[in-house]
């Protein structure tokens, strides 16, 4: 596949093919899910903030994992720093080129749930992982680590995360079709019926056109970038990361031109929570000896990371949304990191 993108032209067709298999995914994601959605009874906001986001960080779990599967080898500290870096970044990325984008194309209304819930719990796991690796880099007279053990507390984080989120799920189904039950008394109109293989298929084929997308998207972009000289760190640093967060901005964006604010939202404080408590948390566990953190993470991208979160956290609390000078300013910030990772690079 690779020596067939080498061709410019071809790689230039595969970018192509790419973006339209992302967009199509992500529609039939979106599809699917707001399908289980009304099936259940439940807000599209627990959705996103469930199988949304756990499927669309399926690239930040697989590079994550493979780069711990890996870290037998004689170049394991790099590649471990890939993992952590993978998670930052695409955090830093979610927040500020994925939200920044979906508040500018329409302004994105926070629900009360999200702001009770979902953003105290999103800034939290930021603010956890930030002072874990100071403190290791404070105990540490070498090279700071963070342990296995704290792998298990993320995951376990995850669990309790995730029970939470179903116990609300059920309390608003309850209500919901205490709701449903007083409309149908009044206008005596059945409910529609929703196709469940239908909603499953469609979410299953969603997932796979992201994935299919993403790989064509960045392996193409790639090949186009050495064709023309680029640099391997600038390919890494812009298009990997990049890549995989294409699935979350899809899935974002379609949903906020569907005026589905609610999936974008949950989609991306999902995703970051996920990020942290799953993938993060899943990658220390297969690591024995811990997991290495490079200064760069400690001293700027874990900050950045931090700073960013409540940032976004603020704007939603504020007038409870996202209006455009908001995403502006997240757009901003987002050109203002690549630029200083580029200038960090030369």
């Amino acid at each position: 596949m690779t020596e067939l993108l080498a061709n410019p032209w071809i790689a230039s067709l595969g970018v192509i093919i790419g973006c339209t298999v992302l967009i199509v995914g992500g529609e039939t994601l979106v599809r699917g899910a707001s399908k289980i959605a009304y099936a259940l009874g439940i807000s599209p906001l627990i959705v996103g903030l469930t199988i949304v986001a756990v499927c669309t960080s399926a690239p930040e779990m697989a590079v994550s994992f493979a780069a711990a599967f890996k870290s037998h080898t004689a170049e394991s500290a790099a590649i471990i720093d890939v993992a952590m870096g993978n998670v930052v970044g695409s955090n830093i990325c979610n927040i500020l080129l994925i939200l920044g984008l979906c508040a500018v194309i329409r302004p994105i209304k926070a629900s009360k749930e999200l702001l009770k819930r979902d953003a105290p719990v999103c800034c939290a796991t930021a603010l956890l992982l930030c002072l874990a690796a100071i403190l290791s880099s404070i105990s540490s007279t070498n090279v700071p680590h963070l342990p296995q053990w704290f792998g298990a507390v993320l995951l376990l984080g995850f669990v309790l995360y995730t029970t939470w989120l179903v116990i609300c799920s059920r309390k608003e189904q309850a209500v919901n079709a205490t709701t449903e039950e007083a409309k149908q008394d009044k206008t005596k109109e059945p409910a529609p019926k929703t196709s469940w293989l239908l909603a499953l298929v469609q979410i299953a084929v969603g997932l796979g056109a992201l994935v299919f997308g993403a790989d064509l998207f960045v392996t193409s972009s790639v090949c186009i970038a050495r064709s023309i000289g680029v640099s391997e760190l600038v390919i890494g640093l812009t298009l990997v990361a990049l890549g995989t967060s294409l699935p979350e901005l899809t899935v974002s964006a379609i949903s906020t031109l569907r005026n589905q604010a609610d999936f974008a939202l949950g989609n991306v404080f999902g995703s970051n929570i996920c990020n942290i408590l799953l993938v993060l948390g899943g990658t220390l566990v297969l690591l024995p000896k811990g997991m290495p953190i490079s200064g760069q993470t400690l001293h700027v991208d874990l900050p950045v990371m931090t700073l960013v979160t409540f940032v976004v956290a603020w704007f939603c609390y504020t007038g409870r949304k996202l209006v455009r000078w908001e995403g502006a300013v997240l757009l901003a910030g987002m050109l203002a990191y690549d630029y200083y990772l580029l200038a960090l690079a030369h």
